[in-house]
This record gives structure tokens, C-alpha cells and sequence, in this order.
């Protein structure tokens, strides 16, 4: 018998006083002594019999050519694995051996799982990167142009996150009349790529002639380890982008990482804030863009007076104007009808580009963010994103109103 206060008993030692075990005390000593000694270590075996609850344990085994370990992995811990655990996977588990005592059984607590073997991730991804690119998935032919001035954009990531709060802020100080329209999602862990899949074709079921219905995507997260961004490496993420009618924008960590997302996307854009400037025009460009074309027209017209002005003093200086002064009158009268008429169509048509230059100027006005501020109003902000609906701020929240001349701090009562 098992003696944690000396040698090993044999039956002829039995006494009154030997002390006899219950069931529960065995066990309870033995998950002590596996507790002890096997803590905090890794163990590779291939997954068999893989179940996760509807609680979101998971329970499985790990096997090798001879022996095998029940295993159980918490909610909390199931939720940061970024693949999916299927049955005949090699993987690598780290946590503690410890015994279910209700059963006596030896079991691996884990909280953490990777696949096995030495660059699987890079394998599995090139694996994946390899067969989508034979059946086109990454075809130039296959994508489309951005929309120049879109009115609705759709963004896919988590609704907490940094790489959101910096979209809608460059969004807002380019396009500022541009609408978002936020489909928050899990972007790490297992059931990530599911739910970022589900987003991309729920904004495509939208009928087409609803409002807002996005012009174009970002499918996007802010960097992280090759673990993190896997789930925008997975083949379900790729098929839906693919499908996407709407243009797709795939801004996934930092300019060196790479994910299957970017290559099946239209464009890919190196950080989710080079993505929101990929998106949109700047205000200010367009505003240059328009004064340009003003002016342009504007020489236009000029250059044309000047010609007709010097084709006119050629005709007056030709063979024909030294003729009997009968015939001189008759082409004078001629060519200064010509020339008023001509005049009244230039002037009519300088005063029309005026009107829509004046009409393209009041336009870029109204684009200044800043310009209601002017006629009285104030605009509510929190941490520099202006709020649009009182439903966005709770009791006691800080605000900042921005009135023309500066800002105050607020508190919501």
C-alpha cells in the first residue's frame, strides 16, 4: 500500500493499527505526488476523439504508438487557440498532469496547444497559400478597382481594438462625409476566422439597392504573432473574401507580416491605417483637384478669345477687305456681327464655368468639419472620435465639446 509515512507495507505486516486507505484518500494522494512532479511541461501525441462541449471545454486524448492521456482544455484556454483541433492532428500541450479523483484517472490540464513539428505554422501556410493560388483564388483577372469617391465603408475587426480607433480617425479627418458601418469580431483564437468569414458575406447579402450598403471592405487587425493573425490564414476567411462582390481591403499587422487574406483580397493594404487612406481621398486633394480644373477651363476659354481675336485682324488685313468699299462695308458689318456673337458666347459660357466653380467651392465648404462650429453649434467628441447619438453616452462618461474658438471638457449627467 501506497505509505506517505514510510516503506512500502506487504501483507504479512497487517495489523489493527495499519491504516486502511478509503478510495478517496488514494486518489487524492496520488493527483498530490502527479501534481508535483509533472508541472508545467510539454507533450506531444497525435488528438483522438476530440469533443468540445456546448460550455466550450474541450475534451480529447493525446496518443502515441503505445500509450495515451486523457486530456481537457478550459473554455477560457479553448478560446485563445488560434486552429482548429481535429481528430489525428500532431500537436504539442502544455499544462499539468493531475487525476480526476471522481473517476481515478490521469488527465492533462491543458493551457496551451500548438500544432507539432518544426515550422508547421509556415508549412500549413504555404501548404494552403499553394493550393488556393492553382484554383485562381489569387488572380489578378479576379479583382476589381476601389471605388474613387465611396458613400459606405464596412469594416471587419474587433470593435475594441486599435486598429479601429485609428480607421475611423484618418476616415474622419479625409473623408469626413464618408459612413462606417463596424462588424466587430474576434480576430485571434479559435471560432475567429469563422465569425470574420460570416461578416464579409452578411455585408454582401445586403440587397443591392439598400442604404447604407458598404462600397467597399477592410478586413483588418493590428499586428501580432504568427499564432494571433492565423485565423485570416485560414481557408474559410479566403473563400468568403473571394466570394465578395464588394471590394475587399486586407490591412492584417505590421507591413511585414503576410496572410492568405492579403493575397485573395483586391488590395492589400500594409497597416490598417494605410488602409483607411487607401479607401478614401483626401479632402484637401480633391479641393486642389477642383481649382485645378477651374483654372484649366478658365485658360481654356482665354486662349480660344485670343485666337478668334487674331483670325479676325488676319480676315480684316486680307486681299478680300481691299475691294470697292461697297463690298469692305458688307464684310465688316459681317465679321463684327461674327465678333459680338462670338463674344456673347464667351461671355456666357465664362459666366456659366463661374457658377460652377462658385457651386463646386460652397460644396467643399460644407465638407469642413469645423465650419458648423462657426454658425454656433458644438461638436461632442470622446477621445477625439466626435459622437453622433446620445444612445453612444452613458451617465458620468467624459466628453469634450468643441466649440469655434476652443473646447471644454464635459461630464454627462
Amino acid at each position: 500500500m501506497l505509505n506517505p509515512h514510510g516503506p512500502l507495507e506487504g501483507p504479512e505486516s497487517f495489523t489493527p493499527a495499519t491504516k486502511i486507505w478509503s478510495i478517496s484518500d488514494l486518489t487524492s494522494g496520488l493527483r498530490q505526488l502527479v501534481e508535483q512532479q509533472f508541472e508545467d511541461i510539454w507533450v506531444e501525441g497525435e488528438i483522438s476523439n476530440f469533443k468540445q462541449h456546448s460550455s466550450g471545454h474541450c475534451y480529447f486524448s493525446l496518443k502515441d504508438a503505445d500509450s495515451q492521456i486523457r486530456c481537457v482544455m478550459w473554455r477560457s484556454v479553448a478560446e485563445q487557440v488560434f486552429f482548429k483541433p481535429r481528430d489525428g492532428m500532431l500537436v504539442r500541450a502544455f499544462g499539468s498532469v493531475s487525476v480526476y479523483e471522481a473517476r481515478g484517472e490521469l488527465q492533462l490540464v491543458v493551457r496551451a496547444l500548438r500544432p507539432a513539428g518544426e515550422g508547421a505554422l509556415q508549412k500549413a501556410f504555404e501548404a494552403l497559400k499553394k493550393r488556393l493560388a492553382s484554383e485562381g483564388l489569387f488572380d489578378q483577372a479576379h479583382k476589381v478597382d476601389l471605388p474613387r469617391f465611396p458613400e459606405t465603408i464596412g469594416v471587419v475587426t474587433s470593435g475594441d481594438g486599435a486598429a479601429l480607433r485609428d480607421i475611423l480617425s484618418i476616415l474622419a479627418r479625409r473623408f469626413p462625409l464618408v459612413q462606417v458601418l463596424v462588424s466587430p469580431v474576434h480576430v485571434q483564437g479559435a471560432g475567429a476566422s469563422d465569425e470574420i468569414a460570416a461578416a464579409v458575406r452578411t455585408f454582401n447579402e445586403l440587397p443591392k439597392d439598400s442604404f447604407p450598403r458598404p462600397d467597399c471592405l477592410i478586413v483588418t487587425r493590428g499586428g501580432g504573432s504568427i499564432e494571433d493573425l492565423w485565423p485570416f490564414n485560414e481557408e474559410v476567411v479566403a473563400r468568403a473574401i473571394y466570394d465578395s462582390v464588394i471590394p475587399v481591403v486586407s490591412a492584417v499587422g505590421h507591413e511585414t507580416d503576410f496572410t492568405i487574406a492579403d493575397f485573395v483580397a483586391d488590395v492589400r493594404a500594409a497597416t490598417p491605417s494605410m488602409a483607411a487612406e487607401v479607401v478614401v481621398p483626401n479632402r484637401f486633394d480633391v479641393a486642389a483637384a477642383v481649382d485645378g480644373m477651374a483654372r484649366s477651363m478658365r485658360d481654356n476659354l482665354e486662349g480660344e478669345i485670343i485666337r478668334l481675336k487674331h483670325h479676325v485682324r488676319a480676315l480684316t488685313a486680307s486681299y478680300a477687305f481691299r475691294r470697292p468699299v461697297e463690298e469692305i462695308g458688307i464684310r465688316q458689318r459681317n465679321v463684327a456681327d461674327l465678333y459680338h456673337r462670338l463674344s456673347r458666347i464667351m461671355s456666357h459660357s465664362l459666366q456659366n464655368r463661374h457658377l460652377k466653380l462658385i457651386g463646386l467651392e460652397q460644396m467643399l465648404r460644407t465638407l469642413d468639419p469645423d465650419r458648423p462650429l462657426e454658425l454656433g453649434f458644438a461638436r461632442v467628441e470622446r477621445g477625439k472620435v466626435p459622437i453622433t447619438r446620445a444612445a453612444e453616452l452613458h451617465t458620468d462618461d467624459l466628453v469634450v465639446l468643441r466649440f469655434k474658438d476652443g473646447a471644454r471638457e464635459s461630464r454627462i449627467l
